[in-house]
């Protein structure tokens, strides 16, 4: 680990890093963090996002990690073993993925997820922007690629508490479902399991409001 922080420390390339894109403030920070070693992130503390590039030192590689809200996501992408590589990666693609942080592009939506007609959803575009004091980050019209072929597709969070209920689209499974947050404490839920978006929409009528209730009564 050392001898990576002297190279980090040393790097020339930080130095060419924009202060800031597409409202994503650069914090160049150069700490330890237990096994991992923090290098710099972009983030944009309004809408909850971020992009970070770390070193691992139990895997010995360099990696990016995105938060989306309460969500962590390691972007496998950029993972890569020398600093040579990692310095390309970033030149070639970090900046489109910060812009896709920052703007909805329904370019990166796979045929798989275009075929389910989530974004054309009537009664996504109506869900209620607040249910017990939780709001709604992520809506269907702006679904958001996480990881094994999921897509987040309804995320009600609130921020103060660290909590919130996520629905999900798995392409591979062809199915909706969801989890709760419980103070960062992921608990599965089965309440939203469904194979059709006419079934989901039954689903959020009938259990939405009472499980956002129940999860506010929890957290007092």
């Amino acid at each position: 680990m050392e001898k990576i922080i002297t190279q980090l420390k040393e790097w020339d390339f930080l130095k060419t890093l924009e202060p800031e894109v597409e409202g994503f403030a650069l914090t160049t920070e150069l700490m330890q963090c237990d096994s991992q070693y923090r290098i710099f992130t972009y983030h944009n503390a309004e809408r909850y996002r971020s992009f970070s590039v770390l070193y691992d030192q139990a895997t010995k590689e360099f990696l990016a990690r995105v938060v989306i809200g309460l969500t962590e996501i390691c972007d496998i992408s950029f993972i890569i073993a020398d600093l040579r590589g990692l310095e390309q990666l970033l030149k070639i693609k970090m900046y489109k993925t910060i812009q896709e942080l920052a703007a909805f592009d329904d370019n990166t939506l796979c045929s798989l997820f275009r075929e389910k007609k989530i974004t054309e959803w009537s009664f996504g575009a109506q869900l209620p922007r607040q249910l017990a004091g939780f709001e709604l980050y992520i809506a269907p019209l702006q679904p958001v690629k996480a990881l094994n072929g999921s897509y987040i597709i309804i995320d009600y969070s609130d921020f103060t508490v660290d909590s919130n209920l996520l629905i999900y689209y798995n392409i591979y499974r062809d199915e909706f479902f969801g989890e709760l947050r419980v103070r960062r404490t992921p608990k599965v839920i089965n309440t939203f399991d469904s194979k059709q978006l006419n079934e989901l929409e039954e689903c959020l009528k009938t259990h939405l409001e009472r499980i956002l209730t129940d999860l506010r009564q929890d957290l007092t």
